[in-house]
């Protein structure tokens, strides 16, 4: 069984909602990035969202420090349009040694008017049901 950490980086808590759900499917604590990574994982599920149109600069922070200690992640996000960070999270494996896999979960999150409500909680179930087909 591969090793899997959680962790989420949020400026709106949704991606904090996802890593929870995917806490409770998975059994594994869901931690904010500012925890770090004290030891190596063979799969990290990485909640995040899309801030104009780009990554948060502490998760790019954290991609950074602790590259060396992530085999693969698996990327779950939100955002208003329902975008994937996927793009971006490509850009940022460039030259490092963990990989980007293939499976990802995306869902809205909720920007003003946008989304309202969203993730709700079918959002939330996929996402644990996501998790538990993605840790295998």
């Amino acid at each position: 069984m591969p090793t899997i950490a959680i962790r989420y980086c949020t400026r709106t808590g949704h991606s904090r909602q996802l890593a929870e759900a995917i806490s409770e499917a998975l059994h594994c604590p869901a931690l904010d990035i500012s925890e770090g990574l004290q030891e190596p994982v063979d799969r990290l599920f990485l909640c995040n969202g899309m801030y104009a149109a780009r990554l948060d600069k502490q998760l790019k922070f954290f991609l950074e420090a602790y590259a060396d200690r992530i085999g693969e992640i698996v990327n779950v996000c939100s955002s208003a349009s329902g975008r994937s960070t996927r793009k971006q999270l490509l850009r940022q494996a460039e030259g490092r040694p963990f990989r980007l896999s293939p499976r990802e979960f995306c869902c809205k999150g909720a920007f003003h008017a946008l989304a309202k409500g969203h993730p709700d909680a079918n959002d939330l179930k996929a996402a644990a049901s996501f998790a538990v087909l993605a840790a295998r």
